[in-house]
């Protein structure tokens, strides 16, 4: 069977005849006769080689081959209805396709404020959050156009990279009546269950490794791959935590229940980025680095600077313009 021989017309009559599961009801809705629907199913049966429709049973009943055409069909020619419009699109200089993957400490309300701002210039929008690892591999392995994460991604070559935020860690406890020893980590640690990160996340593997730097050692009771169950914990009195400050921002219903305060010791920082591929939409990357560091300015870091006036200056939004490649 030769592909070229599956035409459009012929696609769209067996779409309908397999939806309506009547041929006489396919044609009333074509506005075509019921022998010339019929004609095309038997000539794509002939195409083909199998029989689509078992004409046996009323009502029709699609073979299994036919439910294969039936599916194939569909996004055939939904693909092929989309041409028109993106081709328009193009013609006025907007960008046809952009799939973006941001880490999962950004949601509400950035990514409303993102696509509010971009969808007007973009034909097709995508947008996933997902762990550090998830977004890095769909960058990689291009499902993904460019991603905001806190992956340094010192390790990939033919990256453009975009500052967007530096946030220095904090530590968070319940807020209650017991004396807890707050600056010392592994003194609170006695007290007080640690609630981990899960290690496979980019912040838990960073938590990590700078309690081993700090030569704290806690024990392993309870690790989770979410801010918000992490933040329920700690807000229901079961433990203390290290997060980033935009992780909090979610969950800030619960900060009546806890306490939020500096990190001890050495400056702990986690840093977020954008990353585009080297020589691939280069002018939209920097153009939504600039949306990102505006949603991030405008709209969490006054939020975050009630939680705890000291905040303040612990959260640095970028304001580096230029793209930096690696």
């Amino acid at each position: 069977m030769q592909p070229s021989a599956l035409d459009f017309r012929s696609l769209e009559v067996f779409a309908a005849v397999c939806r309506l599961r009547n041929m006489t009801l396919a044609a009333r809705q074509l506005k075509m006769t019921q022998p010339a629907v019929s004609q095309t199913i038997k000539r794509l049966e002939g195409i083909t080689g199998v029989v689509l429709i078992d004409r046996s049973q009323r009502p029709l009943t699609v073979t299994t081959a036919g439910l294969f055409l039936a599916q194939a069909a569909s996004q055939t020619l939904n693909d092929m209805r989309q041409i028109p419009i993106a081709l328009r699109h193009i013609d006025r200089g907007l960008e046809l396709r952009l799939r973006i993957g941001l880490v999962d400490s950004l949601s509400d309300p950035f990514v409303p404020e993102l696509v509010n701002q971009l969808h007007a210039s973009i034909h097709y929008l995508s947008v996933i959050n997902g762990v550090a690892s998830l977004v890095r591999a769909g960058l990689l392995d291009r499902t993904l156009d460019l991603i905001v994460t806190n992956d340094p991604m010192d390790d990939a070559d033919g990256i453009v990279r975009h500052p967007i935020l530096v946030e220095n860690y904090v530590v968070v406890v319940p807020r209650t009546g017991a004396k807890l020893p707050l600056t010392d980590l592994t003194a609170l640690g006695r007290k007080l269950p640690l609630i981990r990160w899960h290690p496979r996340s980019r912040t838990g593997s960073d938590i990590e490794r700078q309690l081993r730097r700090m030569g704290v050692n806690i024990e392993r009771r309870f690790e989770f791959d979410s801010s918000a169950a992490i933040l329920s914990m700690v807000s229901s009195g079961l433990g203390w935590t290290i997060v980033p400050p935009l992780s909090i921002f979610e969950s800030r219903m619960l900060l009546r229940n806890v306490r939020i305060l500096p990190f001890p010791g050495a400056r702990f920082v986690r840093q977020i980025n954008l990353f585009a591929r080297a020589g691939e939409l280069e002018a939209t990357a920097s153009r939504i680095a600039d949306m990102s560091r505006q949603i991030l300015r405008e709209r969490y870091l006054p939020e975050l600077v009630k939680m705890g006036g000291w905040l303040e200056g612990h959260i640095v939004v970028s304001k580096q313009q230029t793209a930096e490649a690696h």
